[in-house]
């Protein structure tokens, strides 16, 4: 994720840390292709993408989060909402004594096994709740891998045949 995206991210949860709303906001405008498109053209004035901010009805009432929409635009840093997004639920759920764990496997686990990782990640990590955020790899042949705070667990059939790969080429080179 983009250094520029967190500090966005980290300056708007500091004066408003309202996820539902910018989130459906971001969503609503990212969704209308042409508007997007638009708010994140370098061909389009900073001026005009103002004009279309100040316009759209989803934003009414949201003063601040217009404003800061509208210095993306300014900026020519529209582009970078999805990132933002992402690094502002982050924050919200570390407020939450959470976070977001990244797992991928071969198959979805059933909630039974989810519920089993979560626990043991929760205990290792000391926290509250973890979000997973599952992803599916045929290409790991079984198990799973989970990235959470910057530690990789790899449980993965593949990563266990590349271990030993390493060990037989360490003891062929010995």
């Amino acid at each position: 994720m983009n250094e520029l995206a967190r500090r966005y991210a980290q300056a708007l949860f500091e004066v408003s840390p309202d996820e539902e709303t910018l989130k459906t906001t971001a969503q609503a405008m990212m969704a209308d292709a042409p508007l997007w498109e638009a708010l994140c053209s370098p061909a389009v004035q900073a001026w005009e993408k103002e004009r279309v901010l100040n316009r759209l009805p989803i934003l009414d009432g949201h003063g601040l989060l217009t404003g800061f929409y509208r210095l993306l635009a300014q900026k020519g840093r529209m582009a970078l909402l999805p990132d933002i997004l992402e690094a502002f639920h982050d924050k919200a759920l570390a407020q939450r004594g959470a976070v977001r764990c990244r797992l991928t496997c071969v198959r979805v686990p059933d909630a039974g096994e989810q519920e089993k990782l979560k626990q043991a990640l929760c205990r290792l990590h000391h926290k509250s709740d973890v979000v997973f955020d599952i992803h599916i790899d045929p290409a790991l042949l079984g198990g799973f891998i989970l990235e959470l705070e910057g530690v990789t667990y790899d449980k993965s059939v593949r990563g266990a045949l590349a271990g030993l790969t390493r060990q037989l080429e360490e003891r062929r080179m010995a």
